[in-house]
């Protein structure tokens, strides 16, 4: 699909956006320990295990647990579910909002929309969509590693974090838990 001028300028303006933002920009090299702690609070990578992490669909509506940016276009409202999609809401009743459907989208934290066209990031995708059947999502492009919304070598925060296994699949993202003896510090 070819992009109007309109929308790469957008989209350009989003990449510098985003890249200014670069947490991981700065990071510094990491030391091993040799005498970790038996327990400590950090990061623990959150793995992919299929090739999953790519595929965006609607679902039934959700509970919403982790809202963040929402976004107003006519009677529906859109709200990210942080890191896992897009909640579809009607509005149209203030008092007696309905939720219609979820969009599954890995790794989501931003969005836009434009006439029946959204954009979207699917971990460090930017993916444009076609919303005007929200209960059936159509990819319309997607453009590879245009954001670093995730690393995966290093969580967000310093401190200790498990070391990541590539065996057990893509890191998707980074959970804060308690880590037994971590190898891995920053």
């Amino acid at each position: 699909m070819k992009l109007p001028n309109l929308y790469l300028g957008a989209l350009f303006l989003g990449v510098v956006f985003f890249s200014s933002c670069d947490p991981w920009r700065t990071r510094s090299h990491v030391d091993p320990k040799p005498n970790p702690p038996a327990e400590v609070d950090g990061w623990a990578p959150v793995y992919n295990k299929d090739s999953s992490a790519a595929i965006i669909r609607s679902s039934d509506p959700r509970t919403i647990d982790k809202g963040g940016k929402i976004y107003m276009k006519g009677d529906t409202l859109y709200q990210v579910e942080v890191g896992k999609g897009i909640h579809v809401i009607d509005i149209s009743q203030p008092a007696n909002p309905q939720k219609l459907a979820f969009i599954n989208v890995l790794g989501a934290q931003e969005m836009a929309i434009k006439d029946n066209v959204m954009y979207t990031n699917n971990l460090n995708d930017l993916v444009v969509l076609d919303i005007s059947n929200v209960k059936d999502i159509k990819l319309l492009d997607r453009i590879s590693s245009v954001f670093h919304m995730v690393d995966q070598n290093y969580p967000p925060g310093t401190g200790y974090y498990e070391c990541v296994d590539r065996s057990k699949g893509t890191v998707v993202g980074w959970e804060q838990k308690t880590l037994n003896y971590p190898q891995c510090s920053r």
